[in-house]
């Protein structure tokens, strides 16, 4: 599965300092980490566990958690612009 490109133009580089993951929370998490449920949702001192008390099994799963609380419907970014993975983009056209 091919996720290194966001429709907004960002790649992921080649060390992976950062990834598509990160750029997408980056895109979409408020300042304060608030999510829409009221709870502060944050990696925590713990690995793999959320400030909501969420426990994750792998680093995939924690980010999709944050991306998923996150992220609006419409895909717009703080920025203003749209951020979605390549091929998200080009299946939601089909």
């Amino acid at each position: 599965m091919n996720t290194t490109r966001c429709v907004c133009g960002f790649t992921e580089d080649e060390a992976e300092d950062q990834t598509l993951d990160d750029h997408l929370f980056e895109a979409f998490a408020p300042d304060d980490d608030m999510g829409p449920d009221g709870l502060v949702h944050l990696e925590g001192q713990r690995k793999l566990t959320c400030l909501c008390g969420l426990a994750a099994a792998t680093s995939r799963e924690l980010d999709a958690h944050l991306l998923a609380l996150f992220t609006p419907n419409d895909a717009i970014g703080r920025d203003g612009k749209e951020h979605l993975p390549m091929f998200v983009a080009v299946n939601r056209q089909t």
